[in-house]
């Protein structure tokens, strides 16, 4: 995750790209956004400033930026894929109810049983998922 300091323009610099206004404001809402925004979230955000930019651009963006490691593209079920700045590896909890997704940091790797067909297998990359219902909805639940 990048601090509050963390310079926008030399992170895409960094990364290769070009700076221009709209991915400097679709990184900076990124990095100030609390939680996993999706294209829409991150499109409602930048159009007042940037009435021209369209859905697909900032959809382009976000999966370039996540091709480049500058966020982590998260994708539950049906829905909409989300990006997180979070790229330190973590896992989620989701909430079957209202879709919530809450971090959460394992201190071991699990151990994989592969099975036989998957001998010589490379594992590169893991996402742990645990769904179940989020303590709002639980309450909302009670309640009615």
């Amino acid at each position: 995750m990048y601090g509050q300091t963390t310079n926008i323009v030399q992170l895409l610099k960094k990364s290769g790209l070009r700076v221009t206004p709209q991915r400097e404001a679709i990184l900076q809402f990124l990095m100030d956004y609390q939680g996993h925004a999706t294209v829409d979230d991150i499109y409602q955000s930048v159009h007042p400033t940037f009435p021209s930019m369209s859905v697909s651009t900032v959809y382009n963006t976000v999966k370039n930026f996540a091709q480049l490691g500058l966020v982590k593209e998260i994708t539950v079920g049906d829905g909409p894929s989300r990006f997180d700045i979070n790229v330190k590896p973590h896992h989620h909890l989701v909430c079957i109810q209202c879709g919530a997704l809450i971090d959460f940091y394992m201190e071991e790797q699990p151990k994989f049983q592969l099975p036989p067909e998957a001998t010589g297998f490379e594992i590169e990359d893991y996402h742990v998922e645990v769904k179940g219902i989020c303590p709002a909805c639980r309450e909302k639940s009670t309640n009615q």
